[in-house]
């Protein structure tokens, strides 16, 4: 009891002096005061509440673009000014350009949401495990994924036959979970060479009952009080906030329940694939026996420890499956307005199909997929329109000075085409926004429009993101490392999909919104609880 008392005066007193000397570098810092910008909101949490917990996502985002630009001074907690942008080439810069010049500021709430992996690490830590884990994502490796993704949605197309189908010619069918369980059958399998049985079992499966609901759980109608206490632990000593986060209430619970369950599930894939390498029966590029080698490696500079292994397995559990999931998702939510789509992919699947009979194969390659343009195009822009995670956060390293490509007016007229800022500066950059630019997408930018990928008139003046010029994979040296594999396992999900069922809206009035539950999420308009749902309207093909 002693102790605890003596930790948390302990972490007071630290507290205490790290704001002197935050107030001291603010005095210091170039100031961002001369941008325009949205009213304040309150000191305790500025504007941020408006971008992390809106009634719907991009409430904000939309709105500024139109009244003020698209580089701004907004307001971070506890009055800290912030710099927001969606500007293209000031996303380049920072992404792409200077990349580890800016730091993630947030990694308390990575860590409590994925661990100490990838997305969390910064620097040389970062590009050590970036080059150790980039072997299992090349095209290569992928090539070999195809029939596991295809197996997979195979799997659960014929137990949704079996379950929803028996006797009835069409169903309403909230579509979000089945994907979810794919696509973590998907990441066990390729990734792990585990059965997670998901798809079979349900919720019965330990991991995916530890997912189901998660995000809405933890992230969805966070209060003011709430947002700032997330900022607060990124102020604290990380030991204060581990102290914290063992308190068993609420969404601390919630996350340290699921991560537990994560956690014990790496590390029965770890022992067992260990012992299967010691034995010499190990794949060759997937992710798992990446870990197993970098772990029994003897060289630093390509050595994982014991505990960097397992945070890279949660990090992957999570952002391999869900992110995919919810995009598809998406997809059969825009293609259930579109049926026009749904036909030409289909009749674009059957030509494909035929070709590759005549050459002699059985199944669909990756360049068979990949000649797909309906397909891709949908893809493509479902990923502009839904960008899983609208918005990214970093704090400058140092003095800098960021170039824009589109032009601001200041509050005292002034047209500026650069932002000089100081090292610590809070910087937003809305994927959301720029996704949706006029600028670099036409006047329509605001439509769910696949054509726009097929007429070849996008030619944006400066080159963004690692997939057609998307901001929704992130860009540069953070640019995710799964782009490829998110791609491919989407592919394989939608054809089978589209090949054996209909999709069209629930009958009644039911408006799907863009949910703010720390990913972009399908729920209801109106719903009494909120949580990730997309009823569609099936009909077996």
């Amino acid at each position: 009891m002693l102790s605890i008392n003596f930790q948390v005066l302990a972490g007071s007193l630290l507290g205490s002096l790290w704001l002197i000397r935050l107030v001291i570098s603010r005095v210091r810092r170039r100031s961002i005061n001369h941008l325009a910008g949205p009213p304040p909101g309150s000191w305790l949490v500025g504007n941020t509440a408006a971008l992390i917990s809106p009634k719907e996502i991009g409430d904000a985002d939309f709105f500024w673009i139109k009244e003020y630009g698209t580089t701004l001074h907004v307001k971070h907690t506890f009055g800290e000014d912030s710099l927001w942008t969606a500007d293209p080439k000031a996303i380049q810069y920072i992404f792409n350009t200077s990349g580890y010049n800016y730091l993630k500021p947030n990694r308390i709430g990575v860590e409590m949401l994925l661990g100490r992996g990838l997305v969390w690490a910064e620097g040389s830590q970062h590009a050590r495990q970036r080059k150790i884990m980039n072997p299992a994502f090349s095209f290569t490796a992928l090539r070999g994924f195809l029939p596991l993704f295809r197996q997979t949605a195979q799997r659960a197309v014929n137990k949704l036959k079996d379950d929803k189908f028996a006797g009835a010619e069409n169903k309403v069918i909230n579509i979000m979970p089945w994907l979810s369980l794919i696509t973590l059958d998907a990441i066990g399998e390729t990734a792990f060479g585990y059965q997670f049985d998901a798809v079979q079992k349900g919720n019965e499966s330990k991991l995916a009952a530890a997912y189901e609901n998660l995000m809405t759980d933890a992230f969805s109608n966070r209060s003011d009080i709430s947002v700032a206490i997330e900022q607060i632990f990124e102020r604290i000593p990380v030991w204060l906030v581990h102290l914290i986060l063992r308190l068993p209430i609420g969404r601390f619970k919630r996350l340290c329940d699921y991560l537990r369950v994560a956690r014990e599930v790496a590390q029965d894939i770890v022992d067992k694939q260990t012992a299967l390498y010691m034995d010499g029966k190990e794949g060759s590029k997937d992710v798992m026996s990446i870990l197993v080698r970098a772990n029994l490696s003897q060289d630093p500079k390509s050595k994982l420890s014991a505990e960097e292994i397992i945070p890279q397995m949660t990090t992957l559990f999570l952002a391999g499956h869900d992110t995919t999931a919810l995009t598809s998702t998406w997809a059969i939510h825009q293609l259930s307005r579109h049926p026009e789509f749904q036909q030409r992919i289909r009749d674009e699947i059957k030509a494909t199909r035929a070709a590759a009979r005549d050459r002699g194969d059985t199944e669909l390659t990756v360049a068979d997929l990949d000649s797909m343009k309906c397909l891709l195009a949908v893809m493509k822009e479902t990923l502009r329109f839904h960008p899983i995670v609208p918005l990214l956060v970093r704090e400058a390293a140092r003095d800098d000075i960021i170039p824009l490509s589109i032009p601001q007016k200041t509050k005292t007229g002034e047209i500026i085409t650069s932002v000089p800022i100081s090292k610590g500066q809070h910087i937003e950059l809305s994927l959301l926004a720029y996704n949706r630019l006029p600028e670099v997408w036409g006047p329509d930018a605001d439509q769910w429009r696949p054509e726009r990928f097929l007429e070849g008139t996008l030619a944006p003046e400066t080159s963004l993101g690692v997939f057609a010029n998307l901001a929704t994979f992130s860009s540069g040296v953070r640019g995710c490392i799964g782009w490829r594999f998110a791609v491919l396992e989407m592919q394989a999900i939608l054809i089978e999909m589209l090949e054996n069922f209909e999709f069209s809206p629930p009958p009644g009035d039911v408006e799907i919104i863009l949910g703010p539950a720390g990913f972009m999420t399908p729920m209801i308009k109106g719903a009494k609880e909120p949580k990730g749902e997309l009823p569609v309207t099936m009909t077996a093909l």
